[in-house]
């Protein structure tokens, strides 16, 4: 009876237990079950790396038009010279600061020497000769005379005085033959003109009356009127942008009074970088010579057609020394560095040109913690 009794308690002890256990267990499933409901699941992201503020965005393609407007100045004829095409004595200018001369136009009336160019020149070569001879002899007569020679210093400077002065008799001949030449009626002179090559104002006249002059002498400057070039200044990206695609410009001026020219495709190619401007913008210069009332251009169009694009977000372009870049994708999810042209903005997007890379993803966001080779999630 005792036995049977003590086998009770034993059996209620452990049914005790493992209703406890059981109790003990679901409670705990309970509680990890709420706990798992308060706290919300960690969404997975696109990056591997970086910030929650960068993300892998597609980017799309797409052919667009440009239209781009430009200021326009007239390019500042430079200075022309006229150079005198004879030589002889310059007797009378014809022109003065301020004149208006035309191609073809009398500026200059010479005094030139018709003569026996033959008997002449060779009493003059002569002459010259003689000179020279002359200086030389005198040398060598104060070189004795200040004793470099030493001994029998008397006897070589009476050689040498004896040699000196038969040299300038011998100058003073041929300079007689010159003269000679010169003053007989075997010298004729006629007045010749010197005629302007080049159209336009005098602005300085470099050579007066009475003067002799050589053949290529600089006798007057002047300025034309006008240029025959119109000036535009363009941003770095918009000149790439020109250059690549100057096949498919069309173009037209705009004058003062909103009236417009389209210009021809001889005229648009002839669109040359000159300089770069103190602003860092690249000049380009187009030549409009054969366009009438060019003084009157207010402005240049430009529409490049059918550019091949790539649109992206605004937030992917980032800067560095003064060229555009954005963050592309590769087949790898590395982030590469590309620099790109951009060729408009508009609502938030960019296009830009869509060149030879080949790339269809960009990082948009904050890209300062970006860094060359850092991957990211498919």
């Amino acid at each position: 009876m005792k036995n049977t009794k003590v086998r009770v308690q034993q059996v209620m002890m452990t049914v005790g237990c493992l209703i406890f256990l059981v109790w003990v267990g679901i409670r705990g499933m309970k509680e990890r079950v709420d706990e798992t409901k308060d706290t919300p699941v960690e969404e997975k992201t696109q990056l591997a790396v970086i910030s929650k503020n960068v993300h892998v965005q597609s980017v799309t393609d797409e052919v667009i038009v440009v239209n781009q407007s430009y200021a326009t100045q007239i390019v500042a004829a430079p200075a022309i010279v006229i150079r005198a095409d004879k030589a002889g004595e310059l007797v009378q200018v014809k022109v003065d600061v301020h004149s208006r001369i035309e191609v073809g136009q009398e500026i200059a009336v010479l005094h030139v020497a018709q003569k026996d160019t033959v008997g002449l020149g060779q009493a003059m070569r002569k002459a010259k000769e003689a000179k020279q001879q002359v200086k030389e002899q005198l040398d060598q007569l104060l070189a004795i005379d200040r004793g470099e020679d030493a001994t029998e210093a008397k006897e070589k400077y009476e050689k040498q005085y004896a040699a000196y002065t038969a040299a300038k008799k011998e100058a003073a001949m041929y300079e007689e033959q010159v003269n000679n030449f010169t003053s007989s009626t075997q010298v004729a002179y006629q007045e010749k003109a010197i005629k302007a090559n080049t159209a336009g104002v005098v602005t300085q006249v470099l050579v007066g009356a009475g003067r002799t002059i050589e053949v290529n002498q600089a006798l007057l400057t002047l300025q034309q009127e006008q240029g025959k070039s119109v000036q535009i200044a363009v941003t770095s990206e918009n000149y790439l942008l020109v250059r690549n695609h100057l096949q498919q410009i069309r173009a037209k001026v705009v004058f003062q009074d909103q009236s417009s020219l389209q210009l021809p495709a001889s005229v648009v190619a002839s669109l040359t970088q000159q300089s770069i401007n103190e602003e860092g913008k690249i000049v380009m210069s187009l030549n409009v010579a054969s366009i009438p009332n060019i003084q009157d251009i207010q402005k240049l169009d430009l529409s490049i057609f059918n550019i091949p694009t790539k649109v992206v977000d605004e937030k992917s372009l980032f800067t560095r020394e003064d060229t555009s870049y954005i963050w592309a994708v590769n087949a790898e999810n590395k982030a590469v560095a590309t620099p790109v042209v951009v060729v408009k903005k508009e609502a938030g997007k960019v296009y830009v040109q869509k060149g030879n890379t080949d790339w269809n993803r960009v990082l948009v966001g904050d890209l300062k913690e970006v860094k060359e080779g850092d991957t990211f999630d498919k």
